[in-house]
């Protein structure tokens, strides 16, 4: 009876530590996985804090005042450059380029009659 109680209780703390272990296991798996998006993240926001500097930096600001504005500098001359707009047609569903570009359809050939030969 006591042998049996015994291992009764050896098995139950056989049990116990198997489950800790398994528990410790995947604790560990976790852990490892927080850190490494905890590492991502500071690679993200070093990052982001650089590019905050370089959008705070007066060479960014400048240049987006010159690009967007057409700001210059006293001493400077503005050139814009501009070129006529071509509008380019839009081929339809399933249209061949050479039936775009040539403004003719597949149908368009099927329908041409042929010359009749002398």
């Amino acid at each position: 009876m006591v042998l049996a109680i015994a291992l009764l209780l050896l098995g139950l703390f056989l049990y116990a530590m198997a489950q800790t272990a398994v528990q410790a296991h995947r604790l560990g798996q976790e852990e490892r996985q927080v850190f490494a998006e905890v590492e991502q993240l500071r690679r993200q926001r070093a990052e982001l804090q650089g590019l905050l500097t370089y959008l705070k930096s007066d060479e960014y600001v400048e240049g987006f005042a010159r690009q967007q504005f057409g700001y210059v500098k006293p001493g400077e001359t503005l050139v814009e450059v501009t070129a006529p707009v071509v509008q380019q047609e839009q081929r339809r569903p399933g249209e061949r380029w050479w039936e775009a570009a040539f403004d003719v359809s597949a149908a368009d050939l099927r329908a041409t009659p042929t010359p009749a030969k002398p």
